[in-house]
């Protein structure tokens, strides 16, 4: 017994058993279910080299489906009706008809085939490859684990024509297979990013049928693993923020979403020469922050977007196109040249919000009114009229909570919010948007229907627009209500008879000709102009160009001493009293504002 034990102990065990996974055994279980003739494939055009898709590879396909008598049910390609976007599967993790994981594992790079049943149909195309397929493997398949789309014909034989784009092997990120990742490339050395190392990467994104969404560039994008949060602001791959460094609070409640005084550090690069540092405020500003306003223009558009979404304490690195940076906004320090991409470091290190109304006395609403009204005039001067506009908009939505008490302050406050209205207009009337400016002066004249002021901005918008009799009725009403403005109604109707005229001669130069010729004769507008007369033809007969009517316009403005110029806002009743009232507030820290 011992000698047998010994000679038994010299033999090789038995292979074991392998034990099959339970994706596998339901393969196998699947694969079962083909028979003789329930699927066929015809080979139309040959793929590349030898290789097919093994159990792993992600395969990318062209299917357009058809019935046995050549009806296209569906199809992924634009000719055939779909959106130009092919399949992609997952050999062994998608799920897919039985047809589909028997058959692409037989198909070769490029691979085009068609069943015998092609001289049924008509390509005009190069040669295609197709399966047919009997019901029981596609759709109707017992159990099958995807659902046929609404309206198909899951019961009978069908035709799959399939293209194999592409194929390889494939690397799960997500286990639902939202992200599979094709390596083009291998990258060297074993280690991978992990938290909190930060990444440089260029990075293009597209569509799945090829359209391009983020395009390839030079500049590289910078992240941290875990910590940063990288922010397309404008949509386009321009303006990104990235945050290298968390803030407290709750994104984006604690936000400085709102106008207020900010405190940054920051240190400006220029992109095109590496660790080029324009500024740095611990250095050029002898340690101390940034102190800004926001909503004034203080500091250029893509810095201020970035530092509204940023948490107090927060960090982050900010890449900037020049019309958002210096190219549109006076570039201080002088060291950045004209259409340069810069780079911000920037740290947020508090905000300080406006003081509600809450408690305010009534002259000390008023007061803060004009303190707003009087940043946005200024702008407006500046050309920064939507900047300009949101100023008089605030004060015009704090002033719906606003309840004077007595006839004196009513009639202060309905004074205010009218000027406010009418300024709101000229900013309207600047940025084109003459009929929102009409709208707006409809606001005054609704309280008051002989505001001079209102119906001479209305007037103009008017003219503008190219609605002369209205601006002509509200020229004249102007002198029937207070013969004051007499001289500004008469400047304006001059200007109007001259805006009209103009446009009457533009009309008759464009259309000279048309009506001159004899029944059965044919004239071309502007044909036989001297070379040296020729005008614009872009426009309409009915009202001068936009552009001639707003130089028009802009010739029509009153005089400075004239009560229908711009409203400029005199020193508040404070101010007034107290002239060293503004001092006071600048020590305190309240209208601090430093220019970048």
């Amino acid at each position: 017994m011992a000698h047998a034990d010994a000679d038994a102990g010299d033999l090789p065990p038995p292979p074991a058993k392998k034990n099959k996974s339970p994706t596998e055994e339901e393969a196998e279980k699947r694969r079962k279910k083909l028979t003789p003739g329930s699927l066929m494939k015809g080979l139309i055009r040959s793929g590349g080299g030898d290789a097919t898709p093994a159990e792993g590879d992600q395969v990318i396909v062209h299917c357009t489906t058809r019935t046995i008598d050549g009806i296209i049910v569906n199809s992924t390609r634009r000719e055939h009706g779909g959106k130009g976007v092919p399949l992609r599967f997952v050999l062994g993790k998608s799920k897919m008809i039985l047809g589909f994981a028997e058959g692409f594992p037989t198909m070769l790079m490029g691979e085009i085939a068609m069943v015998v049943l092609r001289k049924y149909l008509s390509f005009s195309h190069s040669i295609f490859s197709q399966f047919k397929m009997k019901p029981q493997i596609h759709y109707a398949e017992e159990d099958c684990p995807v659902t046929a789309p609404d309206g198909f014909p899951k019961d009978d034989e069908l035709q799959f024509e399939i293209e194999m784009l592409d194929f390889f092997k494939a690397k799960i990120v997500a286990e639902d297979l939202g992200v599979v990742k094709k390596i083009i490339d291998e990258g060297k050395g074993w280690e991978t990013p992990r938290e909190p190392y930060e990444v440089t990467a260029r990075i293009t994104a597209r569509t799945g049928d090829g359209k391009e969404l983020l395009p390839s560039k030079e500049e590289p994008y910078f992240f941290t693993i875990g910590k940063s949060e990288v922010r397309d602001m404008l949509g386009d791959g321009r303006l990104i923020k990235r945050r290298v460094v968390d803030g407290k609070g709750e994104f984006p409640m604690d936000c400085p979403l709102h106008d207020s005084l900010l405190r940054v550090h920051y240190k400006g690069m220029l992109l095109d020469e590496p660790k080029s540092i324009f500024y740095d405020t611990r250095v050029d500003n002898h340690g101390e922050p940034l102190e800004f306003c926001s909503g004034e223009g203080l500091v250029p558009e893509g810095f201020e977007m970035c530092v509204r979404l940023m948490l107090p304490g927060e960090k982050s690195i900010v890449t900037c196109p020049p019309d958002f940076a210096y190219d549109k906004f006076p570039r201080l320090p002088a060291n950045v040249p004209e259409g340069a991409h810069v780079q911000w470091e920037i740290e947020l290190l508090g905000f300080e919000m406006p003081k509600d109304w809450t408690g305010f006395t009534f002259q000390e609403i008023m007061d803060d009114a004009e303190k707003i009204k009087t940043t946005g005039n200024r702008l407006f001067k500046e050309g920064k009229f939507e900047l300009a506009k949101a100023k008089y908009e605030k004060v015009l939505r704090e002033y719906n909570h606003v309840h004077p008490q007595d006839d004196d302050e009513g009639k202060i406050f309905a004074n205010s919010r009218s000027s406010l209205h009418l300024n709101v207009a000229a900013c309207y009337q600047k940025m084109g948007e003459y009929r929102k400016s009409i709208d707006t002066c409809n606001k005054v004249l609704e309280a008051n229907p002989v505001h001079v002021k209102a119906l001479y901005r209305r007037g103009m918008s008017y003219m503008l627009l190219g609605d002369f009799d209205d601006a002509k009725k509200d020229f004249e009403k102007m002198i029937a209500v207070d013969k004051s403005s007499e001289p500004d109604a008469t400047a304006a109707l001059n200007k109007l008879k001259q805006t009209i005229q103009e446009t009457e001669k533009k009309a008759r130069k464009q259309f000279k000709g048309l009506f001159d010729k004899k029944p059965g004769e044919i004239s071309e507008v502007g044909v036989g102009e001297p070379e040296g007369n020729k005008t614009d033809t872009t426009g309409s007969g009915e009202a001068a160009s936009t552009a001639d009517r707003d130089t028009d316009a802009k010739e029509a403005i009153p005089r400075a001493d004239s009560g229908l110029a711009f409203e400029e806002e005199r020193p508040g009743l404070l101010a007034r009293i107290w002239p060293s009232a503004s001092r006071i507030f600048s020590s305190l820290g309240l209208n601090r504002c430093t220019i970048l």
